[in-house]
């Protein structure tokens, strides 16, 4: 047994989705898994388990920030975990992500320090898995809900007083901005498992009466999140 995810191996079977607040664990589990379960509620990480479209999932707090996400994903994957989607929020950097928009972070700028730490300090690109991209894009369209598709810059400041820093990340072409996607992509590859990162833009950056209301974050929580887990799920289709 792990030491932070108390719970049996293969509890969440092969799938697992992450997400950074225990209330929107349990709201994604107990609105959209059938028999969900709570399986570990550990150091405030809870994780649920149930099944989605024929699938045990598992819908696994992460808490805020690289380090937490990354002790949560190495023990997913000692569990049995082998395909991981993050549906968080991010800060949007660019006029044509809005608050309330879906964004597929394809790849991300690594600017914390946990990625550089898998990675020795040395260049790397995290990227997500095409095929799980591939579905969330063909069911979000679908399903009506616009989706865009681009990159994400991954900090630890969540109060960041580098003024500077999130012009530098738009200029590069970052869409956003947000605290656990890097490490997510960096260390799925590393362990042999497939991963991508789903976000909902709550506020521009620098602008907080931009931040949606909770009652609007529950809505569209509600309506891309099973965008996200048919994603997770979903079989393989290219070689």
């Amino acid at each position: 047994m792990p030491e932070h995810l108390r719970t049996r191996m293969g509890a969440y079977g092969e799938h697992a989705l992450l997400v950074g607040d225990p209330a929107r664990a349990e709201l994604i589990a107990k609105e959209l898994l059938e028999g969900a379960e709570l399986v570990t509620d550990a150091r405030g990480l809870d994780g649920y388990a149930g099944q989605f479209n024929g699938h045990t999932v598992g819908v696994q707090t992460t808490g805020m920030g690289g380090p937490s996400a990354a002790i949560v994903i190495e023990e997913l994957i000692q569990l049995g975990v082998r395909r991981i989607v993050r549906l968080g929020t991010c800060g949007s950097l660019s006029t044509v992500l809005a608050p309330g928009d879906f964004f597929c972070a394809a790849a991300a700028i690594p600017a914390d320090g946990t990625s550089q730490t898998y990675v020795g300090g040395e260049p790397h690109a995290p990227l997500a898995d095409f095929e799980i991209v591939h579905a969330a894009v063909h069911d979000a369209k679908k399903a009506g809900v616009r989706m865009r598709v681009g990159l994400v810059a991954t900090t630890d400041a969540f109060y960041d007083p580098g003024a500077g820093r999130a012009t530098n990340w738009a200029a590069r072409g970052a869409l956003a901005v947000d605290m656990e996607t890097a490490p997510l992509l960096t260390i799925a590859p590393l362990r042999g498992v497939s991963a991508a990162s789903f976000l909902i833009c709550s506020n521009r950056v620098n602008e907080p009466a931009t931040r949606l209301s909770p009652d609007a974050q529950r809505t569209t929580v509600l309506s891309c999140a099973p965008i996200a887990l048919g994603a997770l799920v979903s079989e393989p289709k290219h070689a």
